[in-house]
């Protein structure tokens, strides 16, 4: 007996194995009682040893013992106390208060909910639960967390991912990017929601900063709730804008061409699209790269292939230059003047008169102070959120999805944070949610 109590980890001193067996689906069911002769009553605190009766057996769920499952089955005795009269269970620290599952599979499954790669339905498969217990858990954790951040940090991030909950298409999230925390995440995205949501934080004028992308409701919440933090447009999306018109303008003139002809495929072919879009910088042009000519497989430098793309069309290569033009500015801003070199770049698009970037220099143009932002300081950028985002997307599409949002939230920022939070004493928040 004494091999079964490391095997399983019980405590020899607490817990008496009265019995081992295995049973036909091959679960090792072990089976166990209290080994104090004494117990303290919970009324009036004092021992006695006096047995009432014995209730009947509990099943519970164990952790595997070397790959082969376990079920502790638990006797326990009611006591009588002379002193107060009282009739009582004894206590054991081994299982949970139902009894159906023991405390270690119980920490088993918090632990399994930290890790983004296990949907809630495999956790449960693993630790011989329904997926319901998995889930009470997470909403056992869930009502320990802050319904409403209080205290917001000098820094702050918007965005949104898709959550195609219940509650909406596009849920939001709030993060600290200095210190790399999710701070919370919310069912809409919608203005009115945000203001009323952002009301019950109570250091709103400490805000110094909020970064966001282009979107004008994030900008109109920033100038009503927090006055005296600066707007900074994200790096990330404000380049797409410039990357996308260069991509329009190759996705039109491809549609030009029969699917027979070289320019479609040399357009249509990815690896010359990732040639396109990345910055020149970046690129070893040196290097020779393999790529189809005329059926065969050959080695070219990427010089070669690019003038290939370019001699397409003089819009492609002007398009090009411009997009070349915009990272310069955006690579090299500490040794320039980006206010004027971005007024220049905005003009010279016009002048051009490619459609595409005339749209995306006008984005640029009305945007350009909180573009400008984004160069007070490297760490304010959205990066950070754009990892927790494509992150959220595995979370989602392991467990095919997720339509309780309540459920949805708890572990994202279970997983994110790692523990929870206090509990949130805010009287304000019911009525706020409803």
């Amino acid at each position: 007996m004494k091999d079964y109590y490391l095997l399983v980890g019980l405590n020899s001193k607490e817990v008496k194995i009265t019995k081992v067996n295995q049973n036909e689906k091959g679960i090792l069911e072990i089976e166990i009682e209290n080994k104090n002769k004494k117990v303290r009553c919970p009324i009036c605190n004092k021992f006695t040893s006096s047995i009432h009766s014995k209730l009947k057996p509990i099943r519970s769920v164990y952790l595997d013992a070397c790959g082969t499952p376990v079920d502790l089955i638990i006797y326990k005795k009611r006591y009588h106390c002379y002193n107060c009269e009282k009739i009582f269970t004894e206590v054991m620290n081994i299982n949970t208060h139902n009894g159906n599952i023991s405390n270690k599979v119980k920490i088993q499954i918090r632990k399994d909910l930290l890790n983004y790669n296990l949907s809630l339905k495999y956790i449960a498969e693993k630790n011989r639960v329904s997926k319901y217990i998995v889930e009470q858990e997470l909403l056992e954790i869930e009502s320990g967390m802050l319904k409403c951040v209080i205290n917001l940090p000098r820094v702050i991030s918007f965005d949104e991912f898709k959550a195609d909950t219940k509650s909406g298409k596009y849920a939001f999230i709030l993060n600290d990017p200095i210190h790399k925390k999710v701070l919370d995440v919310l069912p809409e995205r919608k203005k009115e929601r945000l203001i009323q949501y952002f009301t019950y934080c109570n250091n709103r004028h400490s805000v110094e900063v909020v970064i966001s992308d282009m979107y004008e409701p994030y900008l109109l919440v920033t100038q009503t709730m927090f006055p005296r933090a600066v707007y900074v447009a994200d790096p990330f999306h404000y380049t797409k804008y410039i990357m996308e018109a260069l991509d329009k303008i190759r996705i039109r003139l491809q549609k030009e061409y029969s699917e027979r002809s070289r320019q479609y495929k040399i357009l249509k072919n990815k690896k010359n699209v990732s040639l396109l879009r990345k910055y020149g910088n970046e690129i070893d042009w040196w290097v020779l790269v393999k790529r189809y000519k005329n059926g065969h497989l050959v080695d070219m430098l990427p010089g070669t292939i690019l003038n290939e793309i370019l001699d397409i069309s003089n819009e492609l290569r002007t398009g090009y230059v411009l997009k070349e033009e915009f990272l310069d500015i955006i690579n090299h801003y500490k040794e320039m003047d980006v206010d004027e070199q971005l007024t220049k770049w905005i003009s010279k698009c016009i002048l051009k008169n490619i459609p595409e970037f005339v749209e995306a220099a006008g984005t640029i143009s009305r945007w350009k102070e909180y573009i400008i932002n984004s160069f007070l300081d490297e760490r304010y950028s959205n990066g950070y959120t754009e990892g927790v985002n494509n992150k959220i997307k595995v979370i989602k599409r392991i467990a095919f999805g997720y339509k309780n949002f309540t459920l949805f939230r708890a572990r994202i920022l279970y997983i994110f944070n790692g523990k929870i939070s206090g509990v949130n004493n805010i009287k304000n928040y019911s009525k706020m949610k409803k």
